[in-house]
């Protein structure tokens, strides 16, 4: 069983005068006249897709960020770029902070509008989707912030994930955990950045310290810079990784490429490979998964 990953890929469409909110003027400033827009292409978007379609995985997991600002277009421009993907293969979406960017967006739930079908919550508060023996599992921590970007996974959240890997017929099941904020960094300590992180980190951490199934692994996004790290439980280590944004431009100069993941669950371990645009196209990662740095 294959598992895509991809996260942060950012579609971006300039906001109108009328969807500029103080948020959003701050954001623009950003993009458009520093110029962070230009880290993220559409040629580089559209080649992601093409990328996953070739690639032909049984499932596909988007750890959040579709957007820049979480305007009605950019999800209608994400939504039309996805689209073969989600006729393709089974999918679950779960949001990123930058899809709850601001509190219209938020109140509204706007990603629910066009990809709601992919985000598995009909039967409670944690995304699910069952392929086969897999079940893939996603939490929401993203509130919107005038500046900060930090998470936090709400109770309603945490007991639902517990309830879930309580649940009998969850033995013997391999099962991903995703989430936007990534709950430890590169070090394998907390990240609990009060401008950036997941602030109850520790909260998840005990959780699934209790929990009688635990994650293969727990897929993430947030940081561009894709890094393979643990988290470390009372009797176990579980893997956290984030594969990468998925929507970056090609920018060798400054150590920048568009990555995704794929992580096979067919054996005892799991499997993680890691895919690198180079300019032309998506390629297996030189010296393997996470080897470069980016």
């Amino acid at each position: 069983m294959r598992i895509a990953h991809l996260t942060d890929i950012h579609w971006q469409v300039p906001p109108t005068l009328s969807e500029l909110s103080p948020k959003r003027v701050l954001g623009s400033v950003n993009l458009y006249v520093v110029g962070r827009h230009s880290h993220f292409t559409e040629a580089v978007q559209t080649s992601l897709v093409e990328h996953v379609v070739a690639l032909a995985p049984d499932a596909v997991f988007i750890t959040g960020d579709l957007t820049a600002q979480s305007l009605s277009s950019e999800f209608a421009k994400a939504r039309e770029a996805l689209q073969p993907i989600l006729d393709a293969f089974p999918t679950l979406i779960i949001p990123g902070n930058h899809d709850v960017y601001t509190q219209g967006a938020q109140r509204s739930q706007r990603i629910r509008e066009l990809f709601g079908e992919w985000m598995g919550l009909s039967e409670g508060p944690v995304g699910r989707l069952d392929i086969g023996n897999v079940t893939l599992l996603g939490l929401d921590p993203n509130r919107p912030h005038l500046i900060h970007a930090s998470g936090v996974v709400p109770n309603d959240q945490l007991a639902g994930l517990a309830a879930i890997l309580a649940d009998p017929s969850m033995q013997g099941r391999r099962i991903l955990l995703g989430i936007h904020h990534p709950p430890v960094d590169r070090h394998g300590e907390l990240y609990t950045r009060t401008h950036h992180g997941l602030i109850n980190a520790q909260d998840l951490v005990d959780t699934l310290d209790a929990a009688p199934v635990r994650p293969d692994a727990i897929l993430s996004g947030h940081v561009h810079h894709g890094f393979r790290s643990e988290m470390v439980l009372s009797d176990a280590k579980i893997p956290v990784l984030d594969c990468g944004s998925s929507g970056y431009a090609w920018l060798p100069e400054q150590k920048r490429a568009a990555a995704m993941g794929l992580y096979d669950l067919s054996g005892q371990d799991l499997g993680v490979s890691r895919y690198l645009h180079d300019g032309t196209g998506f390629a297996p990662e030189p010296g393997g998964a996470f080897a470069t740095g980016r």
